[in-house]
């Protein structure tokens, strides 16, 4: 199974799902540790970094490492990585260099354009990847088990709804102003630099 950049995200989200409570009956809701959604979303973010620390060191990965396996599943341009994980290309291209190095990763030249990098897992970066995927999805598996379909459809759909969300909000705002000033071109969450 290829799992693609949203996939990857989609399960990262799955790590923290338990903030969501919409679907049970309010005498059966815990007390709201938060009440609002960006405090909620704050709360999923500094969860998600811990779980990805967690999966990732299992492997001897860091968290920037394992995030680009998992973006690059499937043979990718390195331009599109660096979209796909919202950083500087120039960034990108130095992990995919460490990572080749590690014989994780290959760079192979586009077929339509030569000019274009293309990246691709080598069966064991593949393998880690799956790994890393599987270690973050162990997190969240009893409390998926306790959940009808119907619920984790529900969280899923409602992520991918508050993702696209950002995604357009981070779009709407001027490239000057994406940044901190004096910032590296790095991200906060997660890192990939």
């Amino acid at each position: 199974m290829i799992l693609s950049p949203i996939s990857v995200m989609v399960a990262r989200t799955s790590v923290t799902m338990s903030l969501i409570s919409y679907d049970l009956p309010v005498k059966e809701r815990a007390a709201p540790s938060v009440e609002t959604v960006p405090k909620a979303l704050g709360r999923m973010r500094v969860a998600l970094d811990d779980a990805y620390m967690k999966a990732s060191r299992e492997l001897g990965l860091t968290p920037q490492q394992a995030e680009l396996l998992c973006a690059a599943m499937t043979p990718t341009a390195v331009g599109e990585l660096a979209k796909s994980l919202r950083c500087d290309r120039s960034n990108v291209s130095r992990l995919v260099d460490r990572a080749s190095l590690r014989g994780l990763m290959k760079r192979n030249g586009g077929e339509d354009d030569g000019r274009v990098t293309v990246v691709e897992l080598t069966a064991e970066g593949d393998r880690l990847a799956r790994r890393f995927l599987t270690a973050l999805e162990a997190q969240t598996s009893d409390l998926r088990a306790r959940w009808p379909a119907r619920r984790q459809q529900l969280t899923v759909e409602l992520l991918n709804e508050i993702s696209e969300a950002l995604d357009a909000a981070s779009q709407l705002q001027p490239k000057s102003l994406r940044r901190l000033p004096g910032a590296t071109g790095r991200r906060t969450h997660p890192q990939v630099g």
